[in-house]
């Protein structure tokens, strides 16, 4: 099984709105995989879908390589969709308990499962306070102890940090990182951008319920990189900026002075435009390949669709 999860045509409206149109993804196995979109872009629906909280209305989906349907394919997912009802008066190991039983563990199974899930998230020496008295990162934490009770091979979280203070927001960050050391597949949905950059070597992104961009995070971010090219004078800025229009090669005014130009790195390189220059007896007092955030590409990929 190379994918852990396959979803193909997936559509889902609600009313005459489409929050979900015509999705395509493919998730391998081992990776963390980001879903990125702002709030209202159709992620909770699509995560609803694949796990089978929500029929779509056309397209299929495949978890585990079976049916999300399936009992065998769903027992090794763990999912926190909406974080869950726990008993403040239980602790935290009564509160796991409750639903290890719930989820037919007995006896030894059960407590091994338990003290496992609780070493994970690193709640081992809380284990007996009331979970009533956790601050929000703790609550947070315990919600993944839940996620892992099964030991899942496939782990999909829906913006898991939510409502987190920065504390919570850094402890939860690494224990997603945690787990994929483990070898778990994470699926991680969210609209904070600096948690897809530092955490998934995959990235999907979604807006108005369309993928505009599916690929390895590297190569979403190498696809914005701009060059910056600074000049001595305006002149020889704006005769580089007919030299390289004639090529093809568009550019924009990257300073405010208007000395300096901007080049998309989608076409020749660096070395291959500085090059063009010199043919053309124009030298740079600046050649610079400035690294895209996720952000700037984000709001490339987003801007008017």
């Amino acid at each position: 099984m190379d994918a852990a999860i396959e979803a193909r045509g997936l559509v889902r409206h609600f009313g005459a709105v489409a929050a979900v149109d015509g999705i395509d993804l493919t998730v391998p196995v081992g990776s963390v995989y980001g879903f990125l979109g702002p709030n209202g872009s159709g992620k909770t629906t699509t995560i609803r879908m694949l796990l089978g909280l929500l029929r779509p209305e056309r397209g299929t989906v495949r978890l585990m390589g079976g049916s999300p349907r399936d009992a065998a394919s769903l027992a090794r997912v763990g999912a926190l969709v909406e974080r869950p009802a726990l008993y403040p008066y239980l602790s935290a190991r009564e509160n796991l308990l409750l639903f290890a039983t719930l989820a037919g563990m007995t006896g030894h199974e059960a407590d091994r499962a338990i003290d496992e899930a609780l070493g994970v998230v690193g709640l081992g020496a809380v284990a007996r306070r009331k979970a009533g008295g956790f601050s929000t990162g703790m609550l947070q934490r315990l919600s993944m102890a839940l996620v892992l009770l099964r030991d899942p091979s496939l782990v999909i979280l829906d913006e898991p940090t939510n409502g987190l203070d920065p504390g919570g927001v850094v402890d939860v960050r690494a224990l997603i990182a945690e787990l994929a050391r483990s070898g778990r597949t994470v699926f991680l949905s969210t609209h904070v951008l600096t948690e897809v950059e530092q955490l998934c070597d995959r990235v999907a992104v979604l807006q108005r319920g369309r993928l505009v961009a599916d690929g390895l995070t590297r190569e979403l971010l190498e696809r914005g990189q701009r060059l910056a090219i600074g000049f001595d004078t305006h002149e020889e800025a704006a005769r580089a900026a007919a030299v390289l229009a004639e090529a093809a090669i568009a550019t924009e005014i990257a300073g405010d002075d208007k000395d300096a130009l901007r080049v998309s790195l989608d076409g020749p390189s660096p070395s291959a435009i500085n090059r063009l220059l010199a043919e053309h007896d124009l030298h740079p007092a600046e050649l610079v390949v400035r690294r895209a955030s996720l952000e700037s590409v984000f709001l490339d990929l987003t801007e008017g669709v």
